[in-house]
């Protein structure tokens, strides 16, 4: 069985699917560590509460610091267009544009764009070539038949 993937997919699959787990958890580190002052605050003479909220506070700090970067990495790659999601969806638009159908009826065989790439737009089956330098600037589409006609199309 072939497996397809959808304009539709790539749409859902611009981000991080953990981000929302990442941010719960580092929600969870910081209410421990507000936790973990006021007890402090309360009981000052206490070393062990005081080594546990330095213990938390960096923890937290770390949590902070990797969601910062995660989110400016993402910042990044959504305005670069660098994403592997977006720059695919970009040649699907591309694609459906010049066949005259909506991007909605088009599917890849991979998830980024290289060598062995395989269209199916509409009911009809390409091959796509790209020219030789690292820019992909340019592309062909051959028409093509799969040989084995099982396709399951990977919609989320």
């Amino acid at each position: 069985m072939t497996q397809m993937w959808t304009y539709t997919y790539f749409g859902n699959h611009t981000s991080n699917q953990f981000d929302w787990l990442r941010y719960g958890i580092t929600g969870v580190v910081i209410l421990i560590t507000m936790g973990l002052l006021l007890n402090y605050l309360r009981h000052r003479n206490n070393a062990r509460n005081r080594d546990l909220l330095v213990l938390s506070l960096l923890v937290a700090g770390l949590a902070v610091a990797i969601q910062i970067s995660d989110i400016q990495q993402n910042y990044q790659l959504t305005n670069s267009g660098n994403s592997n999601s977006l720059i695919m969806r970009q040649f699907m638009r591309d694609v459906a544009k010049k066949k005259q159908v909506a991007p909605d009826q088009i599917a890849a065989n991979q998830t980024s764009l290289g060598t062995g790439l395989v269209l199916k737009v509409g009911s009809a089956y390409y091959q796509v070539t790209f020219n030789n330098d690292t820019a992909i600037t340019t592309y062909a589409l051959t028409k093509t038949t799969l040989l084995n006609h099982k396709v399951q199309l990977i919609k989320e």
